[in-house]
């Protein structure tokens, strides 16, 4: 009796706080976006991709790509612009590819290679005023994703024959108990919107960028999706042919950079390395793990650079320069960690390091001691996003969100800016 006597109270209590609960019902409101599909006709994209037309102002920034005297620009989403920067000082606008979903680009010789969601694309590039699309291979990618990491590309709501192509985006508040954690992002299950010269380079491939997930080597084109690594022989460059698809993990794979005879791929959540002894069947060497982040790679010599980054895609909160010795890609090593503000992609120059810094510029830094690197100059002013040395280690080739710029870095701490080319959308 005395036990029950003891535990009355307490149960008691209880009874009081439920139904305390149950007359305050506790809710709290969650500011968040909303992201609604847009659907397009697949047969509309397909026709539409790969028109060539007169050149047009640039309406915002993606990837970029040098092949011989042209800079490639891809209008994430619309297409690619060509550039003719024979005279950095003055580099003028030569021709526009409409490519609906474009993202990505590699070139060999005067073979443009697109991709347009889930195709890849062929064009002849070697009058770049006249581009001709020689071909296209449906479905030979996999799943495509936009500048912020959302998927696109593929169909939805109960459509076959439509795939979406963007999000619409608008602030909107609901309520939440408040045990419940609230969302940064939400996705509409509402029905969706609709939306009816010179040659250009030698026998060899261009350079492209860090954030690149189409690159060229040992003459096979490597592509990376969310999940997986894909190879086409370029043998023939205008005949390509799919080798097996290699799966990497879902790690939200998002960067490929070729170095020797290894390609250095970037995740949200690891740096993976694969040997290339087969070219034709990627081999993994190794793997590093890191916290959350988005994560593009470089490498020079025996020394890999690798930024994280936080924001919303990225869903992580580091943004960090990591230094890895891969003198053994079996066995990478991690040398030094280093505190920037948000770090995109970067470039490497002979001990030189460029780091895009997005809001905060860009910064160029002496890498010539790994374990020891000093920033020499913060460019500021800028909304940079990829990096490009070329010319023989003096431009650099930069975009930003108001801009293509070009620098000379003779002086680390004095870099010269060389030209802009202007946008006329600012997006980002």
């Amino acid at each position: 009796m005395r036990k029950l006597l003891c535990i009355f109270p307490l149960l008691a209590l209880a009874a009081l706080m439920l139904g305390g609960c149950a007359k305050d019902k506790c809710n709290r409101k969650i500011t968040t976006k909303l992201y609604t599909p847009v659907m397009m006709a697949l047969a509309d994209v397909r026709a539409a991709a790969g028109v060539a037309q007169a050149p047009r102002e640039i309406g915002s920034t993606g990837k970029i790509y040098i092949t011989g005297q042209y800079i490639l620009v891809s209008e994430p989403g619309e297409g690619i612009h060509i550039i003719n920067n024979s005279n950095p000082s003055a580099p003028v606008k030569v021709s526009f590819i409409s490519i609906k979903g474009n993202q990505d680009m590699s070139v060999k010789g005067n073979i443009l290679y697109a991709d347009s969601f889930m195709d890849l694309l062929l064009f002849d590039i070697s009058d770049p005023a006249h581009v001709r699309k020689i071909k296209t291979l449906e479905n030979s990618l996999g799943y495509a994703s936009d500048r912020e990491g959302y998927i696109i590309g593929y169909s939805h709501y109960g459509k076959p024959d439509s795939i979406v192509v963007s999000y619409t985006v608008r602030d909107t508040v609901y309520d939440v108990a408040c045990v419940t954690p609230g969302r940064e992002v939400m996705f509409s299950n509402a029905e969706a919107s609709s939306m009816a010269g010179a040659k250009a380079g030698s026998g060899g491939p261009g350079k492209g960028g860090s954030m690149a997930r189409f690159t060229i080597a040992k003459d096979y084109l490597y592509t990376v999706d969310a999940s997986t690594l894909r190879s086409f022989s370029l043998q023939n460059p205008v005949e390509p042919v799919a080798g097996p698809v290699t799966p990497i993990g879902w790690g939200f794979v998002e960067t490929i950079f070729p170095y020797g005879d290894n390609l250095f791929i970037g995740s949200r959540t690891a740096m993976y390395i694969y040997g290339l002894a087969d070219p034709s069947k990627p081999e993994r060497k190794s793997v590093v793990t890191h916290f959350r982040a988005c994560d593009p790679v470089v490498v020079e010599g025996t020394t890999a650079y690798v930024t994280i980054r936080s924001g919303n895609a990225c869903q992580g909160t580091l943004n960090q320069l990591l230094v890895y010795d891969v003198k053994d890609v079996t066995k990478p090593v991690k040398l030094a960690t280093y505190n920037l503000k948000n770090p995109h992609g970067l470039a490497i120059d002979n001990g030189k390091l460029f780091v895009c810094e997005g809001t905060h510029g860009l910064r160029f830094m002496d890498a010539s001691r790994p374990n020891r690197i000093e920033t020499t100059k913060l460019e500021e002013g800028l909304n940079a996003y990829d990096v490009i040395p070329f010319d023989s280690g003096s431009r650099l080739l930069v975009s930003a969100a108001d801009g293509i710029y070009q620098y000379s870095y003779y002086t680390m701490n004095k870099p010269v800016m060389v030209s802009r080319i202007q946008i006329t959308n600012k997006t980002r």
